[in-house]
Order: structure tokens, then sequence, then C-alpha cells
């Protein structure tokens, strides 16, 4: 359980920091949001694990089940001569009520989302005009502020939307650009990542463990959707439109909480890393099988520390017990 317990801190706290500020991440956006999803994942299964293994009972009873193995040897496997009569009973109260309070934090935050959306797709219907285009849901408003930005939704309900003032101040190359970059935010479901990670550092960010979370998803989501964009259109037409669009303040009607805006956070950095730094190249092919390693073995700590010993005895239930005379 200690090797359990150290994982899982070291994953909440010094791994997850040590993520935020690496300098590769900006290169390599899609990799780094795939290990802050594996680390979040590996923490939270090597606490499960922990609590898991303290209730005892509940554990011992599921691996000799699952294993086949005999009541006795998985008791001194799990539990040896530790006393655990009255944590047992406190884990798996803390394990439930902790699974409890995540779940009824991430449906509320879903379901409200989801109503914001919902009003804002509204707002966006009833005030911008459809555009004939390739781009499905693509909106023009009426308003003399320049912005960008789209609207989540599933079934066709996902909407683009560019203002006029957008239309008049960005070139047909930075258009384009611009209207890839919301495109590949809802291609990517980026507004599902970021509901998880709001979720996740509500609920544990107070302790200081994966409080980067949430800020962190969002700036590479940002640069994701940039580096697809820019892929498409080009670096400088991306660049130009992010600085013409982000030295507009005023608020738009639906673009609020529940849209992602075109100027999203990070912007001077976004604009930076697009003017200085090419796009990744060849190099770039072996990250994502990096990651998929890295966060492989993240995920396979837990279960392997914690099956290990289920493993070694497996199949011992079917011994047969001394006949007694």
């Amino acid at each position: 359980m200690l090797t359990l317990l150290l994982h899982a801190l070291a994953l909440g706290y010094p791994a997850t920091r040590l993520l935020a500020g690496a300098a590769w991440v900006a290169r390599f956006p899609e990799t780094a949001l795939r290990l802050w999803h594996a680390a979040v994942l590996g923490f939270f299964a090597s606490l499960t694990a922990v609590l898991l293994l303290a209730a005892h009972d509940l554990w011992e009873h599921l691996v000799a089940w699952l294993f086949h193995a005999h009541e006795k040897k998985v008791h001194a496997a799990y539990a040896g001569s530790v006393p655990l009569t009255g944590i047992a009973d406190a884990a798996l109260l803390l394990l439930l009520a902790g699974a409890g309070a995540l779940s009824a934090t991430g449906a509320y935050r879903f379901v409200r989302a989801r109503r914001q959306r919902a009003e804002h797709r509204l707002v966006v219907d009833a005030l911008a005009e459809p555009v004939p285009s390739r781009v499905s849901g693509l909106r023009v408003l009426d308003h003399a502020t320049p912005a960008a930005f789209c609207v989540p939704g599933s079934g066709g309900r996902s909407r683009v939307v560019l203002t006029t003032g957008a239309l008049r101040l960005l070139t047909p190359r930075q258009l384009a650009a611009t209207v890839e970059h919301e495109l590949a935010h809802l291609r990517l479901r980026h507004h599902h990542a970021i509901l998880v990670a709001d979720t996740v550092t509500a609920a544990v960010g107070w302790t200081g463990l994966l409080r980067d979370y949430a800020p962190q998803v969002r700036r590479l989501s940002e640069m994701a959707a940039d580096d697809r964009a820019a892929r498409r259109h080009g670096r400088t037409n991306l660049a130009s439109a992010l600085l013409d669009l982000g030295t507009v303040t005023d608020v738009v009607p639906g673009q609020r909480a529940g849209t992602l805006p075109m100027t999203g956070p990070d912007l001077a950095e976004r604009v930076r890393r697009l003017i200085d730094r090419p796009l990744a190249g060849g190099r770039a092919r072996l990250l994502p099988t990096i990651a998929l390693g890295v966060g492989t073995v993240l995920l396979a700590i837990p279960a392997a520390v914690s099956l290990a010993p289920a493993a070694s005895i497996a199949g011992t239930a079917h011994v047969e017990k001394p006949h007694r005379e």
C-alpha cells in the first residue's frame, strides 16, 4: 500500500508540476495532453487501489473469486499480521464517499455545461445567419466586435461563429485559419477534456494535488488547435489573426462560459510559438509512441502492485485439504 500511496502522491504533485513547467509541451501539445490524462488516471487508480487494499475484506473476497485463490493465502498475502480491523471500515467509507463526491461534482458540472451550451446555441441561432459553406454549422453574427468562437454540440448541433467585425478585420486566409482552429476544438472534443479537468481540479486541487490540471488542459488544447490550423493554413496567417482578434476585449453575445473563443488563454505564448518555432516535424512521430508507453506504465503500476500477490497464489483454492481420520 505504501508503494501505491507514494505513486499517487508523486503523480499528484512533483510529476505534474514538472510536466506543467516542461518546455517541450508547448511544441507537442497533443502528446502532453495524453500524458496529463494518463497521470491523472494513474493518480486515481493508485488512490483507489490503496483504499481497496485497506478495506481488506472486500478486496480479499474479490481476489479469491477472480483468481480462484485460497482465502487464507489471500489474507496472508495482503493483510499478513497488520491489524486492519478499524482501518478497513474507514477506508471503505472513504472510498465510497470520494467516488460519490467526484461523481456528483462531475454530473453537476456536466449538466450545467450542457445547459449553458444549449442556451448559447439558441442565442447564436436567433441572432446569427447561417452561411452556405463546407463547414457545417458556420454562422455570422452581426456585431462590430471582431471575434470568433465555437459552441460545442453533438449530432450536428455544434456551431462556429464569426462576427461581421471579424469578417471586416481579417483577410480570407486569416479567416480560414480561424475557422480551422475552432473546427479543431470540435473535432478533438476539447470541451470534454476541459470539463473533466475542471471537475478533477475542483475536487482535488484545493489539496495542492493536480492543481495545474485544468489550466494546463486549457492551455494545451488551444495550442493543439493552433497546430491543426497552422498545418493547413500557415503559421503566419493564424498568428496574425490571433494578434488582430486579441486586441479586442468587448463582450460578444453568445461568447460566454460554455464556448471556446479563438482568443483563449496564454495568447502571447501562442503567438510567440507560432512565429518563433516551426511545427514539430520528424521527431514528432516518435512522441505519441513514447507518450503511449509512459502513459501505459503510469496506469500499469497500480494494477501490477495490487495484483502481483494475487497472481502468485492464483488457482490455490482447488488444493485438496487433508482428510481427517
